[in-house]
């Protein structure tokens, strides 16, 4: 084990995987080594399953590890009220644990609750004062982001610098500071050293993305998903018309819209769930080319589709139970419209458009997981990537029969009077004033827009890129009018 350990701290994460391989083979697995694999699958991303193991080591022994490890996979569903009531569980197993009151204030900002997280950080700074040094490194990254919520912005600045400079963290840490001081500097009106800082956190995980390439695989997609061949693809029975989908490129609207039609009182919102995502991954791993549709997606009939949709309606109406539209952004939408057509025939999809100098812009600043999104490290990139989504929801309306409403940002925050009943008599709801009071929610939207839609409206955000033209010449960009 005294090797498995070794391992995690250097975040060898191959290394400890086989050795985890070594422990588990032939016996049950104890508290930490459960604690150990349920880290594992939260470094690839896979939340549900970090969460079942961090739950699984809890009932072998209660340790503050594994509670941590549950409070951060709600923090990332934007389940405060548990990702608060799990730090509490760690810090009643190990009282005064530093990560244990860092991420419980972290919850608690990003839902905007900005005067309870203040409530744990302050007396943790104030008694760090008192001893003559400095507070711990992850109390210290949470001040920087409350300073900017309290518009002191240059000693937000000053804190990560130093957190940098003195504290030495590893690259994600380190990333995750030059975002948040690429934001302090936006804010502070720095635009070059908001853009130094975005580009040098790019730097770090970057991955190479090909435009070239990543418009074949659209072509190939929009090849397989023509009109002609969806004919004979498998087509669910499922009838229901909860289900609401919003496509599109992050950072265009789609937090804003979820939020609107969340406020509703006959409309909910999850937020990014993955499940259609998943499925969708099962039917590329049992495609087989060489057989024509249906026979092509092996066991995947349509009845298994039906089961989907209907086992996806049932768990969005458990996070819901009364409301009679459900919305999912998942950032992966706008690639499966035609698959979510036919699992949900009655289906409604919401296409979020905005201008693709702020889209730029906005996702080259935002700190996106670079593994699974490497074109948001290169302004150019995103532009690509805008220019085949456009592309794929053109597609989608040329050759499916689901209603698609286009909400352009720029028209959504100038004029909400006319966008906002639109999109809610577009799901066939009758106009609620709840909608316009969106950000009086006490839910938490776990994206980077988080700290945007917990605020009234505001139009600031359009045409955020003219403050960054300087960083943008050179690049083409292609036309676009909300207004014409």
């Amino acid at each position: 084990m005294h090797a498995i350990r070794q391992a995690m701290n250097a975040q060898q994460w191959l290394v400890a995987e086989e050795l985890l391989k070594g422990v588990t083979t032939g016996g049950r697995p104890d508290a930490e080594t459960l604690y150990y694999m349920g880290i594992l699958h939260e470094v690839r991303f896979e939340i549900d399953t970090a969460q079942e193991y961090g739950e699984r080591s809890m009932r072998l022994l209660p340790n503050p590890g594994a509670a941590l490890l549950i409070a951060r996979a709600h923090r990332i569903r934007g389940e405060t009220d548990d990702a608060v009531r799990m730090c509490d569980r760690a810090l009643e197993l190990a009282p005064g644990n530093v990560l244990a009151l860092a991420t419980k204030a972290g919850s608690l900002e990003e839902a905007g609750r900005y005067d309870e997280a203040l409530a744990v950080v302050e007396p943790l700074l104030e008694r760090a004062k008192q001893q003559g040094r400095q507070a711990e490194a992850p109390i210290l990254a949470e001040w920087a982001k409350l300073l900017i919520h309290q518009k002191r912005h240059t000693e937000a600045v000053e804190v990560i610098d130093d957190l940098i400079a003195n504290h030495q963290p590893d690259e994600r840490r380190k990333a995750g500071l030059l975002y948040t001081r690429a934001k302090a500097c936006d804010k502070a009106k720095d635009y070059a050293g908001a853009f130094r800082s975005a580009q040098e956190a790019n730097a770090f995980e970057a991955l190479p993305f090909d435009p070239e390439v990543y418009r074949e695989q659209v072509t190939a997609l929009m090849t397989h998903w023509s009109r002609e061949k969806m004919a004979k693809f498998p087509i669910s029975s499922c009838t229901s018309e909860v289900p609401v989908f919003v496509a599109g490129m992050p950072r265009s609207g789609t937090s804003l819209i979820d939020q609107i039609i969340d406020a509703h009182p006959r409309a909910a919102g999850v937020g990014e769930l993955d499940t259609i995502d998943r499925f969708a991954l099962q039917l590329a791993a049992a495609w087989n080319p060489d057989l024509e549709p249906p026979e092509s997606f092996g066991p995947f009939n349509g009845r298994k589709w039906t089961q989907v949709a209907e086992k996806y309606v049932r768990e969005v109406r458990k996070l819901a139970p009364t409301a009679e539209r459900i919305v999912n952004k998942s950032l992966g939408n706008n690639r499966l419209v035609g698959l979510i057509a036919r699992l949900f025939p009655k289906t409604r999809i919401i296409h979020a458009i905005r201008d693709p100098r702020d889209v730029a812009v906005s996702c080259f600043m935002g700190g996106f997981n670079n593994r699974m999104h490497p074109w948001t490290t290169r302004i150019d990139w995103v532009v690509a990537a805008w220019e085949q989504s456009m592309r794929m929801m053109d597609h989608w309306k040329a050759t499916l029969d689901v209603p698609i409403l286009d909400v352009h940002y720029e028209r959504l925050v100038r004029d909400p009077d006319t966008e906002f009943p639109r999109i809610i008599d577009f799901l066939g709801l009758e106009w609620d004033d709840a909608c316009t009071q969106f950000h009086k929610s006490r839910r938490t939207v776990r994206t980077l827009s988080y700290d945007q839609v917990n605020r009234p409206l505001y139009t600031t955000s359009a045409g955020r890129n003219q403050n960054y033209a300087g960083f943008l010449e050179g690049v083409e960009f292609p036309p676009y009018d909300p207004f014409a």
